[in-house]
């Protein structure tokens, strides 16, 4: 506080005047002969001396302690703990125990060449479709990681595509961040700005690993990083990153079919599985080798005994009930998954998605969608563009865009819902006039 004062040009009289905190209270604090005092008291030296946020949480957290009497029309003390977060302190979820794959995305994340970056706070973001697997890849990953991390493994859920429930904001998840740092609720900053800079002095010079999952837009989290250099931040979002500095992206894929097949045979039972491997393989293709679908696919097998894998298969094949087939319940399923998916675009790219699932052509670029749709070919391929970036369509080619099969069946889901286009010019007709 000191350096606060002298910076300020006051003496320790001036300042006990200007903040009403008694000049012997001052001394002792600067001399470190006093315990902390009351909030109330810290504000008051804060605002005396006309601390931004950040320096002001770097106050009350170096004050941070047991709370003494002595300061002159402050409320009652109240016993306080030290802000840090404790050694060890994990709150990461339990790791699904049927987790498989990923081997190339693991090793970008524990190799060397990631043990070595701990001059600056590393920032890992997550990305991919709906139900591809992104939180349990970053919850296997952060236990992996977390002797690394010794001073603490925080887990924030921000919901921002949970279905039925609307985002958690940035007040209440550094709310729920300092909750789990031990900083008590009575002591949690009023504003944003305030409460991010608490949050980075509580964990100023700790390496902890923090992972923000379900986060609906990622360059939303700047106020929830910390600015220790040696600290690791993972984010996972059905967004691609495109506005967090200096992170690294993994943009996570369907599974590879062997991958596929073994997530199905772990989850489903070997003992229901191994006489019927072919019927494995057609099951997972029909689930698109969606992690989710395959995992819900399997645990339908496992809790039906009277069924197969086989009739499974027979099921799934019949294209109209396939994504009934893979609803959990009603909230978990697949087609909740995208629809939360969906109903995060705006109004033009809602258009565009459901008209996209009358598209004839399994591949189109951006001149037939603009004929078939009948918009502005310039407006056509922002849209595409964004799509792209909310991983409900696919570019697996620059300018060649397609559906993964399951968002396809959404999409066309959503066209028939809508009805008929409003306009009396058929699209299929256009589209075909424009290929002749």
């Amino acid at each position: 506080m000191r350096k606060f004062r002298l910076r300020a040009g006051l003496t320790q009289e001036e300042l006990a005047e200007m903040s009403g905190v008694s000049a012997r209270t001052i001394s002792q604090l600067e001399t470190g002969k006093r315990g902390a005092p009351r909030v109330a008291s810290v504000r008051m030296l804060a605002q005396a001396l006309s601390l931004d946020a950040e320096e002001r949480a770097t106050l009350l957290n170096v004050t941070a302690g047991h709370t003494e009497d002595g300061d002159a029309g402050d409320p009652s003390p109240k016993p306080m703990t030290t802000a840090r977060p404790q050694r060890k302190k994990c709150f990461l979820p339990r790791g699904v125990p049927d987790f498989v794959g990923r081997k190339a995305e693991l090793d970008r994340l524990l190799g060397p060449a990631a043990a070595m970056r701990t001059e600056s706070m590393a920032v890992t973001v997550v990305d991919g479709t709906a139900g591809v697997g992104k939180t349990a890849f970053a919850v296997h990953a952060a236990h992996l990681l977390a002797e690394r991390y010794p001073d603490g493994q925080f887990f924030c859920d921000l919901h921002g595509f949970t279905p039925n429930r609307g985002p958690l904001d940035m007040m209440a998840a550094l709310r729920a961040l300092l909750r789990m740092a031990d900083v008590p609720a009575e002591r949690i900053p009023a504003s944003l700005d305030e409460r991010s800079a608490f949050w980075r002095a509580a964990l100023a010079g700790r390496q902890v690993l923090v992972v923000l999952d379900n986060v609906g837009e990622p360059g939303c989290v700047h106020p929830l990083l910390p600015g220790t250099a040696g600290s690791h931040v993972m984010v996972t979002s059905r967004r691609r990153a495109t506005t967090v500095d200096g992170s690294t992206s993994i943009s996570l894929d369907v599974l590879r079919p062997d991958e596929a097949i073994a997530l199905f045979v772990e989850t489903a039972g070997r003992d229901r599985t191994c006489d019927e491997l072919d019927a494995v393989a057609e099951i997972v293709r029909l689930c698109g080798f969606l992690p989710l679908g395959i995992r819900i696919a399997a645990s339908r097998l496992r809790s039906r005994p009277s069924w197969t894998v086989s009739r499974l298969a027979e099921r799934l094949r019949a294209r109209a009930y396939r994504l009934s087939e893979l609803d959990a319940d009603g909230e978990h399923g697949v087609a909740a998954a995208l629809m939360s998916s969906y109903r995060v675009l705006n109004a033009d790219q809602q258009k565009l998605f459901t008209q996209l699932g009358h598209h004839p052509a399994v591949h189109f670029d951006a001149h037939s969608v603009a004929v078939f749709a009948g918009m502005p070919l310039r407006q056509v391929e922002r849209l595409l563009d964004e799509l792209v970036d909310h991983h409900v369509l696919m570019e697996p080619v620059a300018g060649r865009y397609t559906f993964h099969e399951l968002l396809r069946d959404h999409a066309k889901a959503l066209a028939i819902s809508a009805g008929p286009p409003d306009d009396r010019a058929d699209p299929i007709d256009r589209l075909l006039a424009h290929q002749m």
